[in-house]
Parts: C-alpha cells; sequence; structure tokens
C-alpha cells in the first residue's frame, strides 16, 4: 500500500472529516478526496460514510485503521533506524512543556543542532499528560515532562530540577483566580493540591495557552500562577511580579526526559542524554 495513502487516510479518522484533514497534510480537501478514493478503489469498498457529523469510519474503513497506524509506525521505525546507519540524519521528535521549552532548552538545542547538524529536530508543546501520552502513541521520539514517571512504560533521565513558586500582582487580590495551563499539566495539579492543603479549593482556575500570556495576565492583576521560578525570573517585565516561595512539600518539581521502553535510541536522540547528564548548570543532574 503506498505510504501517503495510508497517512492521509489516518489524518482523515483522526480530524473527523476531509476539510480538517487537509491543512494537517498541507495540501487542498480536493486531494485528501483524491487520494481516499484512490485507496478505496484499491480495497474494493468504501471507508468512510460522510454527512453533517463529517466522514465517520465503516466497518472496512475501522479494520484499515488498525492496520494502517501499525504499519505507518513500523514504517516509520525502519526509516530512522536505516536513516540513522546510513548517515546519521534520522529525525528527533521532542515534546517539552511550554515552561521548559522557553527557558530550559534553546541552550540544549543549540548543543544538540551543532553535534547532529544533519538530524532534523522538531518540537511540539503541551501538558505532561498529553506529552506522554504522545510519546507513548510513537508520536514523538521523547518528552520532557514533570515526574514521577512510570518505569514500567517508560525510561527516563532527570533534566532539571525546578524550584516553584507563586506569582502575582504587586496588589494582589485576595479573590483572584488560578491562571494555568489545561487539565494534564504537573504545575497545575501542584497548585491544586497545594491550594488544597489551605482549605481553598474552591478556588477558580482559568485555562490559558501560554506561559507568556499566563504571566502577562498575572501582571494585568487578573489572577496568580504558579510557575518554575526560572520561567519566573525569565518573564520580560519580572520586576512588576511579586514572587512568593511554596511550602517544601510542593516547591520541588523534577523535569525528565521520558521515552518508551521498546524505543530504539538514534544518534540524536543519545547525543541529548549525553548532554543532559553532563554537568554545565548547577540545577542540572544526571541519573541512571
Amino acid at each position: 500500500m503506498d505510504r501517503q495513502l495510508l497517512k492521509t487516510f489516518v489524518a482523515v479518522a483522526e480530524a473527523g472529516s476531509f476539510s480538517a484533514a487537509a491543512p494537517r497534510l498541507h495540501c487542498v480537501q480536493s486531494n485528501v478526496t483524491t487520494r481516499i478514493k484512490r485507496l478505496e478503489d484499491q480495497l474494493g469498498g468504501a471507508l468512510f460514510e460522510r454527512g453533517r457529523g463529517g466522514a465517520q469510519l465503516t466497518q472496512l474503513g475501522e479494520r484499515l485503521r488498525y492496520h494502517a497506524e501499525d504499519l505507518l509506525t513500523r514504517f516509520e521505525a525502519a526509516e530512522r533506524d536505516l536513516l540513522d546507519a546510513a548517515s546519521r540524519s534520522a529525525p528527533l521528535r521532542l515534546g517539552a512543556m511550554e515552561s521548559t521549552a522557553a527557558v530550559r532548552l534553546p541552550h540544549l538545542l543549540k548543543a544538540l543542532t551543532q553535534a547532529c547538524p544533519t538530524a532534523p529536530i522538531s518540537l511540539h508543546t503541551g501538558p505532561t499528560a498529553e506529552l506522554l501520552s504522545l510519546v507513548w502513541q510513537q508520536k514523538l521520539d521523547a518528552a520532557f515532562v514533570a515526574g514521577p514517571v512510570d518505569a514500567s512504560r517508560f525510561q527516563s533521565l532527570v533534566g532539571f530540577r525546578e524550584t516553584l513558586v507563586m506569582a502575582q500582582a504587586t496588589e494582589p487580590s485576595a479573590t483572584a483566580p488560578l491562571l494555568s495551563f489545561r487539565s494534564g499539566c504537573s504545575y497545575r495539579a501542584v497548585a491544586e493540591a497545594w491550594l488544597r492543603s489551605l482549605g481553598k479549593s474552591d478556588t477558580r482556575i482559568l485555562d490559558m495557552g501560554t506561559l507568556d500570556g499566563i504571566l502577562g495576565c498575572v501582571e494585568a492583576g487578573i489572577g496568580f500562577a504558579v510557575a518554575p521560578q526560572a520561567a519566573v525570573t525569565a518573564y520580560r517585565n519580572a520586576e512588576a511580579l511579586r514572587v512568593s516561595a511554596l511550602p517544601p512539600a510542593f516547591a520541588i518539581s523534577e523535569t525528565h526526559l521520558v521515552w518508551r521502553q521498546d524505543s530504539a535510541m538514534t544518534r540524536a536522540h543519545r547525543t541529548l542524554c549525553d548532554l543532559i547528564a553532563r554537568p554545565e548548570g548547577e540545577e542540572r543532574v544526571s541519573v541512571g
């Protein structure tokens, strides 16, 4: 089967419609329709039922999805292995929490690209729960997440120890909401646990999409945030924020680089682990 056709099929199945799949595939909807029609002609049956609710998989489509995802995963793994063996240019798909990407990764990724100049490196940001799911689904090769880590599923290396703080406006409101990333964010979980310990479990939470947006709203007096001290210090108007320490039980968070137990490491992945383990900073530690 044609790999491009299978990728198109999986994109439609995940997006739920031909039109929503097109931007993911960087093509127009007519191309998506043509590819699905070719695949249906090859298999001799309809793969989707199209209606107002989008594109729903047929019984044949459900069976193909099971095989297609497995075939694409195996193909990509084989391609990475061969690229690594032939030219050391296998790509590395990384994930990271946004605060880690903004504050901790620039120098690390610069060193990685210098050490592995032919290996394409991509970065996806998101909360810990989402990143762990993407690594497990093999859509990311490795990700920086907050611990603890399930050792039965993932190998891990401690990259950074973060000190979490509360950031407020200089004149905070007693009824201000917590500004945080959506559910699945580890720092949000810490903040909620801390608030429960204070008897403030009814504190309102406003979901936001970026760290810069969160701290900007904190500066504007809209709410307060719990974030790594390094990220708060690096904020463009850090002097406008009032920063308070969290109790010791909630203040320390370890950031781990994680990958699947059964995944094969490429040269770029191994180099990244070596760079992390190298004692270049006071807060960077190595774990076997």
